[in-house]
């Protein structure tokens, strides 16, 4: 698809842009766009009136992830993206505290009237139908970076991703004695005075019965616990977690367990936390794939009470816990 790029810009707008030259140059542009040669050229122009642009051009997927890693001041995203479309891209961002006052700029081509519902629909801050014309989109960048712009967000996205997942503070829940043999009551008591008040287990999995049956042994631990059913959320609701222990489900629908590992491992913040595959595949080359892409554990199914203590006992108990050590989950030696 070719750009509909002007040679030069007025002396007005030339003027405009050397007036907020300064601002510019610290202001990071995100384009996800499914088209690389469009993708090239646009990097290419918005990089010579000064941004500083990183560029997705894997699907949606790939887009939310580096919206969450790279903390963008702006992003530009392509409507007609494969998997996940750009509309669909643009509604999880907004949908994220973590992303939400991002401002997000629709690259559309119209084809029909059910497009422009889905302009309000989205959430998005504004639209650029294509052919890209440089000016107008240039324009569009301008008002909604600057502070005094026409943005219908009300306020940027401030301070570091870190900065803003350090500030939530999860709440505990109550310690209550599990119910089974005396040795899983000391398991589990041993798990709840050991772990931090404020331990939080986030279980990845779109099935709401597998997370009722997590939950209640988790929470009856003494454990905080959380459930995320879009996988393709699933980075930025963990940023706002901030989980001690992840469990990930392998079979989920879009993506898969294996990837949303890999994704969660670039995820600096994330490297060293213990992430357990659970799932009902239990052979060698599921669990050396595991490996691979980072997980600490592997869990068969059916959950198991006494089974979920002991991971439990083992990833967040001050005097056993391979993260406390410092040992990379990668390596870690026993697999569940």
């Amino acid at each position: 698809m070719l750009l509909a790029l002007p040679q030069m810009l007025g002396a007005h707008q030339a003027d405009t842009l050397t007036s907020t030259s300064i601002f510019l140059m610290t202001s990071k542009i995100l384009l996800v766009e499914n088209d690389e040669p469009t993708c090239k050229m646009l990097q290419q122009q918005l990089v010579q009136h000064g941004y500083n642009v990183v560029s997705a051009i894997d699907g949606g997927d790939k887009g939310i992830l580096m919206a969450v890693t790279e903390a963008p001041d702006l992003i530009m995203i392509a409507t007609d993206l494969p998997v996940i479309d750009g509309w669909q891209t643009i509604k999880i961002l907004k949908n994220s505290t973590v992303t939400q006052n991002i401002p997000v700029i629709a690259l559309m081509a119209l084809t029909s009237e059910t497009e422009w519902g889905k302009v309000t629909e989205s959430g998005c801050d504004d639209y650029e139908l294509k052919p890209i014309d440089l000016t107008s989109v240039l324009n569009k960048i301008k008002a909604l970076l600057s502070p005094t712009g026409v943005s219908t967000v009300s306020t940027k996205l401030s301070g570091s991703t870190s900065q803003l997942v350090d500030s939530y503070q999860p709440i505990p829940y109550p310690v209550k004695e599990s119910s089974g043999s005396k040795q899983l009551n000391q398991l589990a008591k041993a798990a709840a005075q050991t772990a931090a008040s404020q331990s939080m287990v986030v279980y990845i999995d779109d099935s709401p019965a597998d997370s009722r049956t997590l939950a209640a042994i988790i929470k009856g631990a003494g454990y905080g616990y959380d459930n995320i059913s879009e996988p393709l959320e699933a980075i930025p609701t963990l940023l706002e977690l901030k989980p001690s222990l992840i469990f990930l489900d392998l079979v989920m629908p879009l993506t898969n367990g294996y990837e949303v590992c890999a994704q969660i491992r670039r995820t600096s913040i994330f490297r060293k936390t213990p992430i357990i595959i659970v799932t009902n595949n239990n052979g060698i080359i599921d669990r050396v794939r595991a490996r691979i892409v980072g997980a600490s554990g592997f869990f068969s199914k059916p959950v198991h009470e006494k089974r979920v203590i002991k991971v439990l006992h083992k990833h967040l108990s001050a005097s056993n816990s391979n993260i406390s050590k410092g040992a990379s989950p990668s390596r870690f030696s026993s697999f569940i």
